[in-house]
């Protein structure tokens, strides 16, 4: 038996649970997907402030919606959809305050506020152990947010393509697609790495 199944076995017993209502189980399964759907979140947004905020904010959603959960189905695709279009919405929201901010400067000649965290980890730095996993993430972070969000659930959460078809709401062939496309730019961003 894998390490993996028992894990498994855990987030399906808690989420058996919380279908039934216990909101002590459903707790305990956000926790248990909180520093993947963290990683996530901060990879679309750039920001860990923000990505923790929405995380939180989706992990309430995700329990006021609960009965529209497919038991059976994997939790996490279903969980990050959700949290994806909170991250989506809390883009919008950035883009237009920072056109209002544009606005008021031209009226108000102040300067800029900087944006929030620059400095904030992307999932891609938590394994910048060496220096072609620093050039790999410099690569990811110059991708597309499209190619990025792909690879990263591919790679980084090891998402399969189903889960990531259900996760986007995308059919197979597109994920599949997809991926090609985004590992192809990325490679393109890397000549070094892919010539040794």
């Amino acid at each position: 038996m894998s390490v993996e199944a028992p894990a498994r076995d855990r987030e399906q017993e808690l989420l058996a649970a919380a279908l039934r209502g216990s909101r002590e189980a459903f707790g305990e399964l956000a926790l248990l997907h909180q520093p993947r759907a963290l990683a996530v979140a901060t990879g679309i947004l750039g920001n860990r402030t923000e990505a923790q905020d929405l995380v939180q904010e989706s992990c309430l959603k995700a329990w006021q919606a609960l009965d529209t959960f497919v038991p059976g189905r994997p939790f996490f695709p279903w969980y990050y959809r959700i949290l994806r279009n909170a991250c989506i919405q809390q883009l919008r929201r950035r883009k237009v305050r920072r056109s209002r901010s544009l606005q008021a400067r031209d009226q108000d000649d102040e300067p800029l506020p900087e944006p929030a965290d620059p400095q904030a980890p992307a999932p891609e730095e938590i394994v910048a152990r060496d220096e072609r996993s620093r050039l790999v993430g410099d690569a990811l972070a110059r991708l597309p947010a499209g190619d990025r969000e792909i690879l990263l659930l591919k790679h980084f959460d090891g998402l399969s393509y189903r889960e990531i078809a259900d996760a986007l709401g995308i059919p197979v062939g597109t994920v599949m697609s997809r991926i090609s496309t985004a590992r192809r730019r990325l490679r393109k961003l890397l000549p070094d790495l892919t010539a040794s």
